[in-house]
């Protein structure tokens, strides 16, 4: 009778557990079907920790008063069935702060040399920061993910979305619908306040880091072997980031009817006119491309195009298939041309024009206008003559070494004048003799075992 009681209690107890594990503390949404799945609503603060691994299953989202905090060394897997997704809503937060020995990784749920592009839907971020789109707010790709999912846009700039420190998204991003697509990282209306730092996506499906308006800044940024564009800009960004780099499959490209893939694609919104005028603010970028035999998708290092402004400086953009820099409509010439934008200290060579003028307006008529505008004393841009003559370590698609070599001539040469915000630093490009990826990004994520 003493075993009976005591199997008795020990039932229960075991039955508590897994209910915990099932439903928020409040009697709200579940958020877990097994002790290390996530799927439904996250209402009060939450933690995921590094002894297990955990599945996404279907949209998953933290709403607004929630934090979801992710302890370094944890690993979750997006459900490829599901479409899996984590969302941060307005008002919720993300404490996803690992190490560089200890990264947290956001990876496909399918096994070692089965992941593939865009297995699961990825990261997206809404917070309340300013974006140009009418009545200042709007519902990431018009609702694609359900009825109230994913809202943003506001009018705090210092908005806080959290933090994300040494974190890995792999093989995320997949269409939901036709020109609806999800990103490896969305950071749409996110605010000053949140805090972005030592981050790499590879493998997505769509871009790999995409900026809806808002005013986040960021630093050490990667987008790896990416479909579509690396960097998008629209909705009137207007953030800082420094030290960021882009490396390019010749294999890997938006294969859709209007696709091109380029490292930064930046737009600015409705109409060339709307404002808060998109003007990301961006220094020390490498862009690595992916060279003359690529497919014919593969498009630019950076087209500007529509309405936007821009500064983009002491950066290298090498071994692009067709522009290194790309103006694409007038409205972006002019923008340049009239020092609203700007292109300066900069290394670039690309296989058809380092400095391509496509529709860009009566100032760059062609591309030898452009380049002779760009190349002056004011401007300070270089075109190289290779993409071997910009000095980099190796190039590798596999085992990219970025540093800098002795003779390098982007060793020098850096201008932040009049630039507020940014370490001034010598050297052009990512990186000089550190390399800041050691440690934690990884290269092979294929076939890394989680």
């Amino acid at each position: 009778m003493k075993k009976l009681k005591f199997l008795a209690v020990a039932l229960f107890g075991i039955a508590s557990i897994l209910t915990s594990c099932s439903s928020n503390d409040d009697g709200g949404d579940p958020i877990a079907v097994e002790p290390s799945t996530l799927s439904g609503n996250i209402t009060t603060n939450t933690t995921l920790t590094a002894d297990k691994a955990w599945i996404l299953n279907g949209v998953v989202r933290v709403m607004d008063g929630a934090i979801l905090t992710i302890e370094p060394g944890t690993t979750i897997k997006g459900d490829k069935a599901s479409k899996a997704a984590l969302i941060i809503e307005r008002g919720g937060k993300i404490n996803a702060v690992g190490t560089a020995s200890k990264p947290i990784v956001f990876t496909s749920n399918q096994l070692v040399n089965e992941r593939g592009i865009g297995d699961w839907a990825g990261v997206i971020i809404c917070g309340k920061a300013p974006i140009n789109q009418a009545g200042g707010t709007a519902q990431y790709e018009g609702g694609i993910l359900g009825a109230d999912v994913a809202n943003y846009g506001g009018t705090d700039a210092q908005d806080n979305s959290g933090i994300m420190k040494y974190v890995r998204i792999e093989y995320a991003g997949i269409a939901y619908a036709t020109d609806k697509e999800i990103n490896s990282l969305t950071l749409a209306a996110v605010g000053a306040g949140t805090v972005l730092e030592n981050i790499q996506v590879s493998f997505g499906g769509d871009d790999g880091f995409e900026f809806f308006g808002g005013t986040v800044n960021a630093k050490n940024l990667i987008a790896y072997r990416c479909t579509d564009d690396d960097f998008d800009f629209e909705y009137g960004y207007r953030g800082r980031i420094q030290y960021a780099i882009s490396i390019k499959d010749p294999l890997v490209f938006d294969n859709s009817s209007s696709g091109a893939s380029n490292g930064i694609e930046c737009d600015n919104g409705s109409t060339v006119d709307v404002t808060p005028v998109n003007r990301p603010m961006l220094s020390n970028f490498t862009f690595i491309g992916p060279g003359v035999g690529a497919n014919a998708k593969h498009n630019s290092g950076v087209i500007f195009r529509k309405g936007t402004s821009f500064v983009l400086r002491n950066s290298i953009i090498i071994d692009h298939l067709k522009g290194g820099l790309e103006l694409a409509t007038p409205k972006a010439g002019d923008r340049l041309f009239g020092g609203e934008s700007e292109f300066k200290y900069n290394l670039v060579f690309a296989n058809e024009a380092s400095f391509k003028a496509n529709d860009a307006g009566t100032n760059f008529a062609n591309n030898a206008a452009l380049m002779t505008f760009l190349t002056s004393a004011a401007n300070g841009n270089v075109a190289l003559a290779n993409a071997a003559a910009a000095g980099i370590t190796s190039t590798s698609l596999t085992a990219p070494n970025l540093l800098l070599t002795s003779t390098s001539p982007a060793k020098t040469g850096a201008n932040f004048q009049d630039l507020t915000g940014f370490e001034a630093v010598a050297y052009r490009g990512a990186m000089d003799t550190t390399d800041w990826t050691a440690g934690w990004a990884s290269w092979t994520p294929g076939t890394n075992v989680y």
